[in-house]
């Protein structure tokens, strides 16, 4: 059962061996070294420390009150185990580097709930980091805690190498620090544990304030592990390393692990993107769908506890501009919304949501509401899910509402519509998408930085009649689209791999010397 005491520490312990071996491993830990455990936990670290029996002074800092009695009362006989009840994150000591240390190392909490008043000091204290996200804001203090030439070791949901979000951090982490190696594993490794939005790494880094050094870095990525005794033991499919420096040069200065010969694209400074040649939004949320919402019926996924749409309450015509704006006097006030879900060019209208003009006056003056994005409702567009599946997939948002777990895309010229509709549907388009953020979430950031690279007139004009088949078969029952769908796959990979090898032939910008970020 999740209590709220782990919601408020959301605190997912160490309890694997393997993993504690090869993290204190990394360490490297020398005689009478200084030592920080920013999150104690139940002391798993400091146990496997104490057994090496080096004569090394442990500072450990822990917020939940019960685990700092259990520790302080575990290592009461330890003359070299100093146990703090503190907020790390808010701690003056720490935030001020009043002491650093020779080795910092922890499993900080993920995801940790945060009462109102904390939101805003963390906001304060931090105030280029993403803050909703606590494991980050451990990274980073605690990196600026190290001594010169010192190590951190931490394990940690892998969002942020490549989410947008955490830009900020990874450039304050590839400019201060030497990242000696990465080790990305399934959460699944983890007892216990099984995140369904991310994976787990470690991170090992060597504080160092000489930029130039750290921009000449390779970095050391493991990953293919069979099974987590592959950590301690240095075995696996082998290892890879990438360029500090190049990393910092991505786009966001993402950590692209994955379509190494299309990352010139994603990076070149002269190719278009998708957020020049589109608007990406996200869309409409009603802050009570129960209420709001209503399915076709009851058969539909995740229906059940929503009241079905009545026929003669379903708009079956076009609104006027005054009924998308201030909603329906009519009867007839239950409008098609486009959700989530992982189908191609067509999706079929399963939901609707209540626009009369009662409905739509709550909406714009409720603070659970989302009426964001408004001036994109029912216009021509594309419909890509928020959370994709192993493909990317796009279907037409045929003027319809979108809610907030469509991206919508918005053509700046109507006459790309269906050329990007097939694009987003490829092979290809998803071998992007992953190389720029590896996890499932599809958000509008990330679709904004996908290449689009200008079709010719006569390939333009074959992909929009491929597509014109393909929905035409699919609205005539007709669901054989596997050899259109192949012929598209065709022409885009042949079109994306030819710019990479033009790409490729150019010269590379120099890497860029970025000044120190931090508080």
């Amino acid at each position: 059962m999740v209590t709220s005491e782990f919601l408020k520490y959301q605190a997912y312990y160490t309890k694997s061996d393997y993993i504690v071996d090869y993290m204190v491993s990394m360490l490297n830990l020398q005689p009478c070294e200084s030592i920080l455990e920013p999150c104690g936990g139940d002391g798993v670290f400091v146990d496997k420390i104490r057994q090496m029996g080096n004569g090394v002074s442990i500072d450990v800092l822990e917020l939940n009150p019960l685990s700092v009695d259990l520790l302080k009362e575990k290592y009461k006989h330890c003359n070299n185990i100093f146990v703090k009840h503190t907020d790390t994150l808010l701690d003056e000591a720490v935030i001020n580097c009043c002491k650093t240390y020779d080795k910092i190392i922890g499993n900080p909490p993920y995801g940790a709930r945060n009462d109102k008043d904390k939101k805003n000091l963390l906001n304060i204290l931090y105030p280029n980091l993403y803050t909703k996200e606590s494991y980050t804001l451990f990274l980073y203090l605690c990196t600026r805690s190290l001594k010169e030439g010192g190590r951190l070791c931490f394990i940690l949901p892998d969002t942020f190498l490549s989410l947008h979000r955490h830009e900020s951090l990874r450039k304050f982490i590839l400019t201060n620090a030497k990242i000696l190696e990465l080790s990305m594993f399934p959460s699944s490794f983890f007892p216990g544990i099984k995140f369904g939005y991310a994976n787990l790494c470690i991170i090992t880094l060597e504080k160092c304030s000489n930029i130039t050094e750290n921009l000449k870095n390779n970095i050391v990525v493991r990953s293919d592990f069979r099974d987590v005794s592959e950590l301690v033991k240095q075995k696996g499919p082998g290892a890879t390393t990438i360029n500090q420096g190049e990393v910092l040069n991505n786009v966001s200065s993402a950590f692209m692990f994955k379509s190494s010969s299309l990352i010139e694209l994603i990076n070149s400074r002269s190719i278009l993107k998708i957020g020049d040649i589109a608007d990406c939004v996200t869309g409409f949320y009603s802050g009570e769908d129960k209420k709001y919402l209503h399915p076709v019926n009851h058969e539909i996924k995740n229906a059940k506890k929503y009241t079905c749409a009545s026929p003669l309450s379903v708009r079956r015509h076009p609104l006027s501009d005054i009924e998308k704006r201030d909603g329906i006097s009519a009867k007839d006030n239950l409008i098609p919304i486009v959700k989530g879900g992982n189908i191609e060019y067509i999706k079929p209208t399963l939901w609707f949501m209540d626009w009369s003009e009662k409905s739509v006056g709550e909406y714009r003056l409720s603070k659970k509401c989302r009426f964001q994005n408004s001036d994109y409702y029912f216009k021509e567009g594309i419909a890509i899910p928020m959370i994709r599946s192993s493909k990317m997939t796009a279907a037409l948002m045929e003027c319809r509402l979108f809610d907030q777990s469509i991206v919508g895309v918005f053509p700046k010229d109507i006459k790309l519509l269906k050329y990007l509709l097939a694009f987003f549907n490829t092979e290809v388009c998803t071998e992007i998408i992953n190389a720029i953020n590896p996890s499932t979430n599809n958000s509008a950031n990330y679709i904004k930085k996908i290449p689009f690279i200008i079709p010719d007139d006569e390939v333009k004009q074959r992909v929009d009649n491929i597509v014109d088949e393909i929905i035409g078969s699919l609205k005539s029952g007709n669901g054989k689209i596997d050899a259109l769908k192949a012929e598209l796959d065709g022409i885009f990979n042949g079109i994306y791999r030819a710019e990479t090898i033009r790409s490729k032939s150019k010269k590379k910008a120099p890497v860029r010397q970025l000044a120190l970020p931090g508080l």
